[in-house]
């Protein structure tokens, strides 16, 4: 969730949007980190807050994305670095993997539910959280595609880009593309397939 966050603050920043971003650099430390700190702690993990910190700070400067990119890799590599904390084993098993994508998928589709209501946006922040997390899913089968075979991630991916026309782009379009009812539609497909592992 820490990355899906942060990814839809840079596709934000990078689109001119700096002010809608600035919230979302934010999330990763206030929504998360402090609530798993002493998870971390407990594990011997690596502290990042100070990362995190930093990002935020740098993005708050404003300027172009390129004075930021450090920060923003720094920041994604210290959160890969803790999810490396998992078992190994749970890194190679489809089962785990494909639970991990159901939930940043139930997180987005309970933001689309929140950002949307009567056919308008009432939130837009939630919009892009939800998008955030459907990408950093997405991205992560993509990185784990040797943990399906060849039919199964086809039918995956394919699934994945018919529920990313919910969101066009990270700015939010004028009226939502997809009502809720649609896109918990075209996540069921998702469920359905990651739901076999």
């Amino acid at each position: 969730m820490m990355k899906g966050h942060l990814a839809v603050a840079r596709e934000l920043y990078q689109a001119g949007e700096q002010t809608a971003a600035q919230p979302h650099f934010g999330h990763p430390l206030h929504e998360h980190y402090e609530p798993l700190e002493s998870a971390f702690e407990n594990r011997d993990v690596t502290n990042f807050e100070g990362t995190l910190e930093a990002l935020v700070e740098q993005a708050r400067e404003g300027g172009d994305w390129g004075g930021h990119a450090d920060a923003y890799s720094a920041a994604i590599d210290a959160i890969d670095s803790a999810m490396q904390d998992v078992e190994g084993e749970l890194r190679e098993d489809v089962a785990f993997q494909s639970r991990v994508q159901l939930a940043l998928l139930r997180q987005a589709l309970h933001e689309y539910e929140e950002a949307v209501d009567d056919g308008q946006f009432v939130n837009v922040l939630e919009y892009q959280d939800s998008r955030g997390f459907v990408l950093t899913a997405k991205s992560l089968l993509e990185m784990q595609s040797d943990l399906y075979d060849d039919e199964s991630y086809s039918e995956l991916l394919a699934a994945y880009e018919d529920a990313l026309k919910a969101w066009p782009s990270a700015v939010a379009p004028e009226e939502p593309v997809m009502t809720l009812g649609e896109l918990s539609a075209a996540m069921f497909k998702l469920e359905a397939e990651l739901g076999e592992y």
